[in-house]
């Protein structure tokens, strides 16, 4: 595949937090599919995205990692740019800084060092700066207001567009629970910081049963109405419980009915509470997994 040349705009000494002309609309670069679906995970089971992909027949589209706000080993990510996958980078901010730090300019020289260098890689990247940012206070993700977060967040977008990170996409990602509360669109920072929305959203083991409809129908309404695409960026069943091959059958078709639904990827592995969501650990549940990805809707990449 070949991607346009990017062009660097010159760095100014000060940065301008203000809108920038046709923020988030400048590049042609785009990552999601005209038809179709982009199949991604979080491979975090024993041997990686490799192993991952040996037992379900086929290459990832994305690529899903985590890495905390003091990461400055961003050409790792290279890896999968040459192995023609799309890396999804969730950048925690917290515990180390907060949504006031970053609005303050902290931040700056971290930001900006992390958009060169993800520049330089030049193939086509999803960050996923401080997700989950709607947690309540006292929650490890929590960093701020809904005000101070879309400070935090414009910033951030301005920094990277400054530096000419062209080919970084910025994945905007509340809860799902949080859209039909109302509480997720209290932090929108507006659709020209935004290239798509994002959310996570999980069957969590003895909770109500939920479709993947169920989970994720106001995102989707959401995202569709910001004419933004959608990616869910986390999702999950319980490995072992004997409805999840079924809920991934309901989860392709759901997806195959809702074409602004361009990315999933999925959790595939324990959860930081011990949920266990690897796909390999259950042999119907695996079945399923690589029947989705087989699907011609979801091998667009």
């Amino acid at each position: 595949m070949t991607f346009p040349k990017l062009v660097l705009t010159a760095l100014a000494v000060t940065l301008c937090i203000a809108a920038p002309a046709g923020a988030g609309t400048t590049s042609s670069i785009t990552i999601a599919p005209t038809n179709g679906s982009l199949f991604g995970a979080f491979p975090n089971d024993s041997g990686g995205v490799t192993t991952l992909e040996g037992k379900i027949g086929r290459k990832l589209a994305i690529d899903h990692r985590y890495v905390p706000w003091n990461f400055t080993t961003w050409s790792a990510f290279g890896t999968d740019i040459r192995a023609g996958r799309i890396p999804m980078i969730s950048w925690s901010a917290a515990p180390l800084t907060t949504a006031s730090g970053i609005a303050g300019g902290s931040q700056d020289t971290r930001i900006r060092n992390a958009a060169l260098a993800l520049r330089k890689l030049g193939g086509r990247i999803l960050l996923r700066p401080f997700y989950e940012f709607d947690q309540p206070h006292g929650h490890p993700r929590y960093i701020g207001t809904p005000t101070q977060v879309i400070a935090a967040w414009r910033r951030t977008f301005t920094i990277f567009k400054n530096a000419g990170a062209t080919n970084v996409r910025f994945v905007w990602c509340p809860m799902a629970f949080d859209f039909p509360r109302g509480v997720a669109q209290h932090f929108w920072p507006g659709a020209a910081y935004v290239n798509w929305v994002g959310t996570d959203g999980y069957n969590f083991p003895g909770q109500s049963w939920r479709s993947f409809g169920e989970i994720f129908g106001a995102a989707f309404t959401f995202a569709v109405n910001q004419r933004k695409p959608l990616i869910i960026a986390e999702t999950a069943s319980p490995a072992r419980d004997p409805r999840t091959p079924a809920w991934m059958v309901g989860a392709a078709a759901w997806i195959q009915t809702h074409p602004d639904l361009k990315a999933v990827s999925y959790f595939d592995s324990v959860s930081p509470k011990g949920y266990d969501f690897r796909v390999t650990s259950n042999a119907n549940t695996l079945s399923a997994y690589r029947s989705w990805s087989q699907r011609t809707y979801f091998k667009v990449w």
